[in-house]
């Protein structure tokens, strides 16, 4: 196999607005830098380029703005090109989510250009290399689904939820046995830090960890099924959730790193490269759609908030300009074999830790990375079980201008669309 890596700072200039936790202000300072990291690898007659970056999110027009400005300059399929966000809490704004005012275009033209630049650089130094995989878990994701009598949810910490804990990770080794490349996964937000300082978050403070110990650059963290669950350090209790320390992020990183690199030591084993793609757009259906009235209703309460107001008059405006609303989500389901058994498995939207087991299950044998925030974020995606519970990942559909909720039978469509992977070729198998 060989493999080229390569990465572009795309650290925002101090005065842009933040986004992710309603950070008030513009950036005041740059804590540490915000990278675009991109994987080249190819084998036999494949080729794909994994991408990780330190970001949010995208919306669905820039995720292809940029794809195609990739595919214009090293001629490799969009559906090959895997473009995973860490779901940064402490960058930039990007998007229009939750009716923002959205991106700055020319900080938006210039991450278009640093991942350009990524991918072309890891194109062009491809080097030959062996695959090393292996699995640890953390205790750093916790639920924040704290069920009431009532059974509805509460925005609370629960550490008996249900959570993802795998910490999968797969080293790429030259024949100097050096480490290329060294791609990781937690299923957590990166929702530590709520001041008006860049930071890449903990996924950041373990990449350095992890390149420091390994002698590499290479380090790239692709976000897991973390859509419900954060960091252990911000928990207080079941109680409430509290802002982060510099320092609680120091040892959440140090905590992750330690453990991949014991495991790494204890129990990593060598791959077959295999590399393989699959691609398909999934449909979601949506909720049935309620009738006009329920969005005028909206529109006119002075007392819901004015994001949700101005989600009901646009619903009302689609109405009278479409023939009616949108019926269902489509959610790209992109799974990447990397070797025998060993794969990514991505979707479009805000994995929940419940979706991330069931994949996990699914591809029962080897090791598997459950991968959200993957080549665009649609929406929250939660589990079956979630939807009478409701919750905030299962009613904050408008913020991404949906009319309604997901319909029942996510489980179900999911492990129909990971059936079909695996037919076209994204195996069950243990490593060899």
């Amino acid at each position: 196999m060989q493999a080229g890596f390569a990465k572009e700072c795309v650290t925002p200039p101090p005065g842009m607005a933040m986004e992710g936790l309603g950070q008030a202000g513009g950036i005041e300072s740059i804590h540490d830098d915000l990278y675009v990291r991109a994987l080249a690898l190819a084998h036999a007659d494949e080729r794909v380029l994994i991408i990780g970056c330190d970001l949010l999110f995208f919306e669905h027009d820039d995720i292809s703005r940029i794809k195609n400005a990739i595919v214009g300059k090293i001629g490799l399929p969009p559906e090959r090109i895997l473009l995973n966000v860490s779901h940064n809490h402490a960058g930039p704004r990007l998007t229009h989510w939750a009716y923002s005012d959205g991106a700055d275009p020319g900080y938006l033209a210039n991450v278009e250009t640093a991942f350009v630049r990524a991918a072309i650089a890891a194109q062009a130094a491809p080097r030959e290399v062996t695959l090393w995989a292996g699995e640890t878990r953390t205790d750093l994701p916790v639920s924040r689904r704290k069920p009431e009598a009532n059974g509805q949810v509460l925005w609370k910490p629960y550490r008996k939820g249900i959570v993802c804990d795998a910490v999968p990770f797969c080293l790429l080794k030259d024949k100097a046995n050096k480490v290329v490349a060294l791609l990781f996964s937690v299923s957590c937000h990166p929702s530590m830090i709520y001041f008006t300082h860049i930071t890449a978050e903990y996924p950041g403070a373990i990449a350095q960890l992890l390149n420091v110990h390994f002698n590499t650059d290479g380090a790239l963290f692709l976000q897991g099924a973390g859509g419900d669950a954060k960091p252990r350090y911000v928990a207080v209790e079941e109680d409430h959730w509290r802002h982060g320390t510099w320092e609680e992020l120091k040892a959440a990183g140090a905590e992750v790193a330690s453990a991949i690199i014991a495991e790494s030591e204890r129990d990593l084993r060598q791959v077959q490269p295999d590399l393989r793609n699959y691609f398909r757009e999934t449909i979601w259906p949506l909720d049935p759609i309620p009738p006009r009235t329920h969005y005028e209703a909206i529109a006119a309460d002075k007392g819901v908030r004015r994001e949700r107001r101005i989600w009901a008059r646009e619903m009302l405006h689609t109405m009278d300009r479409m023939a009616g609303l949108q019926r269902y989500a489509e959610i790209a389901l992109h799974a990447i074999q990397i070797g025998s058994g060993v794969r990514l498995v991505g979707l479009a939207g805000e994995l929940v830790g419940e979706l991330g087991n069931l994949i996990r299950r699914v591809y029962s044998q080897g090791i598997t990375f459950p991968l959200g925030y993957t080549d665009g974020c649609e929406l929250y995606l939660p589990s079956d079980r979630m939807l009478p519970e409701h919750g905030y990942e299962v009613d904050s559909f408008w913020e991404y201008h949906y009319p309604a909720p997901l319909a029942p039978g996510i489980d179900a469509r999911l492990e129909a669309a990971l059936a079909e992977a695996q037919a076209r070729g994204i195996m069950n198998e243990p490593i060899d």
